[in-house]
């Protein structure tokens, strides 16, 4: 059915950017790339799940294999909403209960799915007006408890297993978008949602940048504390959050080496103002990607402003990429993609460009495509590749390089 692709293509093109709007609901969290791996990695099996009704709006996994995936079905005037789970090491997708409720009119859906762990998922309502509900199971979708965005209380570190969010405390007088927001923590064992006790130093719409597995090569780290740098191998997990600088709008970015209990900012120089930034990680390699609108070029959505790279665990950063008026790639559409063998891939609006000199030039990929090609995100399980159309293609992999191809859900 049309309507149902349409939900699907706008699930996966809403899970790669965050959301604009105003009000105080959380934007998407920030999860935990999946640790370094060799190239030649085997990608994680999926099973597909074709007999699965609906249009898959939302599928997350955790590290062991296991995820979660929220399907729509939808008729003249109502969708109806159903969750199906994988266990670790399943052979098919299970079917459970789900806690919500059919959608009538034309609201479409607007819930979110996130995943907090092997058996532990969130779903949030999403509406405008917010109504803060949610809905978490801890159990692999066997029970379900009815919850709120609406912190309570603080906390000083983000625990392993939670995410990172966004929450809107003020919105601009024509509630068109956010004007001032702050951290919060999602309680992975219970959904509840708590305020990050120390916040980063940034001011206006402070948002998760990407939570990324760090491998130290033994030189860099302890600079400020004047301790020891790790040793060469070390995994370390960095938590960022960014903001547009007060008066010029260009991004600022803040890291956290403690999950959230001290944070040290850094610029990004030669940045463009107006845009978000998500970090992702290759081995001991940092990249910061800002997208936004292109001022040169209106009719490209999801446009590819800068790239960025820190070779010191994000204390400083260099400008390897800037967008010129013409030049591909112009969009990214999800996460850039740093591969095991090196190399750098952009999924965008004309096309999958690849990069083997660290982003310094990109060339179309051999597929030639010259539409949509979908989109990648990081996930704790690897790369997860979604189809641009909505008819539940999707495909996984845990270098970069292989990929694993599956399907969910009958698109009616």
């Amino acid at each position: 059915m049309v309507l149902a692709a349409v939900l699907g293509m706008l699930a996966v093109l809403g899970a790669c950017a965050e959301a604009d709007a105003g009000g105080d609901g959380a934007s998407r969290p920030s999860r935990s790339s999946a640790d370094p791996v060799p190239a030649g990695a085997a990608p994680p099996r999926i099973p597909s799940a074709p007999q699965l009704p609906g249009s898959p709006a939302g599928v997350v996994f955790a590290a062991d294999g296991s995820g979660f995936a929220l399907f729509a079905q939808c008729g003249e005037k109502r969708c109806r909403q159903s969750v199906a789970v994988l266990d670790q090491g399943a052979e098919a997708w299970r079917p459970v209960r789900s806690p919500l409720p059919d959608v009538t009119g034309d609201l479409g859906i607007t819930v979110g799915l996130m995943g907090l762990g092997p058996g532990r998922a969130l779903i949030t309502e999403g509406v405008w007006p917010p109504t803060h509900r949610t809905w978490f199971t801890g159990d692999g979708g066997r029970t379900w408890r009815t919850g709120s965005e609406k912190p309570s209380g603080t906390i000083p570190v983000v625990p392993e297993g939670g995410a990172l969010v966004r929450e809107c405390v003020e919105v601009l007088e024509d509630n068109s978008y956010c004007a001032r927001a702050r951290l919060l923590v999602v309680m992975p064992d219970t959904g509840e949602f708590r305020v990050l006790a120390t916040q980063p130093m940034l001011k206006g719409v402070v948002g998760p940048a990407g939570e990324v597995a760090l491998t130290d090569s033994g030189t860099e780290g302890g600079k400020e504390s004047g301790s020891a740098p790790p040793a060469s191998g070390t995994a370390r997990t960095l938590l960022f959050a960014s903001a547009e600088e007060q008066g010029s709008g260009v991004p600022l970015l803040a890291a956290s080496e403690d999950r959230g209990r001290t944070w040290r900012t850094t610029p990004l120089p030669g940045a463009d103002p107006g845009s978000s930034v998500r970090v992702t990680a290759a081995g001991g390699t940092l990249y910061a990607v800002q997208t936004g609108e292109l001022p040169e070029d209106e009719t490209v959505k999801n446009g590819l402003q800068t790239i960025h790279r820190s070779a010191d665990a994000g204390h400083t950063w260099q400008r390897i990429w800037k967008h010129r008026k013409g030049v591909e790639p112009r969009s990214l559409v999800g996460d850039l993609v740093p591969a095991a063998d090196g190399s750098l891939t952009v999924h965008g609006q004309d096309g999958l460009w690849r990069s083997t000199d660290g982003a310094r030039t990109f060339e179309r990929a051999s597929s030639g495509a010259r539409y949509p090609v979908g989109a990648v995100s990081v996930t704790p399980l690897g790369f997860l590749g979604t189809d641009s159309f909505g008819n539940g293609s999707f495909r996984i992999s845990a270098d970069g390089i292989h990929w694993h191809s599956f399907e969910l859900g009958d698109g009616d």
